[in-house]
């Protein structure tokens, strides 16, 4: 994959160095200042740019053209935002996320259908998360334990299938459910429907088990149409 990170800080400097260690990776960091790329370590095995990752220019030259996703993680919510929406709406990148310092603002992110991870938590995990093609969108990583919440999208291996059937005892509980513009609770008699996207604490060991249930790859353009 083709990925533009835009803002070499701490964030941008270490999912730059853990996407670049994937041989199929092409990893490109834009930043303005030139001495910000002293964070990022020997482990670096990208290119990077000196330039404003809101400026068409700059990011023609980090071949915004034939990039699969675009990560803006300055410290500015204006020129994040700016960088996804130029990268969407004027370049069809596929995939790209904003990072976001003021929670006030998370209402017109999700009005424009931007992808965004807030300043705080394990945000580097959540936004790598997106960059893993067989993984399930994240929403919390619990600290020193393998338990994530995670999106699962039924398909037709799952459909009719009761919450109770469908949770696995010790790796899988479902928190919530949504259906359509509905989201709701689910009793452990509630059959799930194709389509569905069960917000769930799942444990890895669970990922094999419920495959076959879901649809793969998650489709995050369909459930943010949704």
């Amino acid at each position: 994959m083709h990925i533009i990170i835009g803002g070499c800080g701490q964030l941008g400097a270490e999912i730059a160095e853990q996407l670049s260690q994937d041989a199929h990776n092409d990893v490109i960091v834009l930043d303005t200042d030139p001495l910000a790329f002293d964070a990022l370590g020997s482990a670096f095995n990208g290119e990077t740019i000196v330039g404003d990752c809101t400026d068409r220019d700059v990011l023609e030259q980090a071949g915004v053209r034939r990039a699969d996703g675009l990560l803006a993680v300055t410290r500015s919510d204006n020129a994040n935002l700016m960088a996804v929406e130029v990268a969407t709406h004027l370049y069809d990148v596929p995939r790209t996320i904003a990072r976001l310092f003021n929670p006030g603002r998370e209402e017109v992110y999700r009005k424009l259908g931007v992808r965004y991870v807030s300043s705080t938590g394990t945000i580097a995990k959540l936004f790598l998360n997106e960059f893993q093609e067989e993984s399930f969108p994240l929403h919390v990583h619990f600290a020193d334990s393998d338990i994530a919440m995670v999106d699962l999208e039924i398909d037709t291996g799952g459909h009719a299938m009761t919450v109770d059937e469908f949770e696995i005892d010790g790796l899988l509980r479902i928190a919530a459910v949504r259906r359509g513009a509905r989201v709701f609770v689910p009793d452990r008699t509630d059959r799930l429907e194709r389509d569905d996207v069960v917000t769930a604490a799942m444990k890895p060991q669970a990922a094999r088990r419920v495959a076959p249930l879901c649809r793969e790859p998650f489709s995050r353009e369909r459930v943010r149409e949704a």
